[in-house]
């Protein structure tokens, strides 16, 4: 089975750097043309099955993408990791208020918790359950999962055998395309974060410290 996973587009928060996890902002004016060019890129391409987080970033860029060929999924289980009280404040706010503790989330997530949030290490669990679980549902074929940056890059340190802590180290951009290749015994991960359909919109930017969003 190909497992084909995306992350959101860009949403109407992600201008402002704002940091999300499980808050609920739709997607731009921008990010509907880069679901726009992912629709173009999988034109030809049929799924067995789509997965898309609740969250509207996700789910509407599934429905995108799909358009009314393939009915959308919710899988709860792919929702971003609950950042708490960091949700809906500024990266510059979150380092000004937080300092030393976002700082070392930022390199070591399994050895800080942030405030009111998501234990990172039950997060791991959740991201790694739900996609076993997806995986055991679908032998062969095609499926598509449109989540979030922080889910496909724990998925990514999953398939590599890479500590969770260096998740950070893995870099997804909106609206980029990731593959697995599922086997029995073996999963390959046979293109990360390909951003290639979007590369006649331009404006791409450094990446933040943290790509949770």
């Amino acid at each position: 089975m190909l497992m084909f996973l995306v992350r959101h587009a860009e949403s109407t928060w992600n201008p402002m750097k704002k940091i999300q996890g499980q808050r609920d902002p739709q997607l731009s004016k921008y990010g509907k043309k880069e679901a726009g060019l992912l629709a173009k890129r999988f034109k030809e391409l049929s799924f067995d099955a789509v997965y898309a987080s609740p969250l509207k970033r996700a789910y509407q860029t599934a429905e995108i993408v799909v358009g009314k060929k393939t009915p959308v999924i919710r899988e709860a289980g792919l929702n971003e990791i609950s950042l708490g009280e960091w949700e809906g404040k500024t990266l510059r706010s979150i380092r000004k208020e937080y300092g030393e503790t976002f700082d070392r989330w930022a390199v070591r997530p399994t050895r800080i918790r942030v405030p009111g949030g998501e234990d990172f290490k039950a997060f791991v669990k959740r991201v790694k359950h739900t996609l076993r679980a997806i995986e055991a549902s679908h032998k062969g074929g095609n499926v598509l999962v449109v989540c979030h940056g922080g889910v496909i890059s724990t998925y990514a340190t999953l398939v590599l055998n890479l500590p969770p802590d260096d998740v950070w180290c893995l870099t997804v951009k909106h609206a980029s395309l990731t593959i697995v290749e599922v086997g029995a015994d073996l999963h390959k991960l046979i293109t990360f974060n390909d951003i290639g359909h979007l590369m006649g919109l331009g404006g791409f930017k450094a990446t933040e410290v943290t790509h949770v969003d």
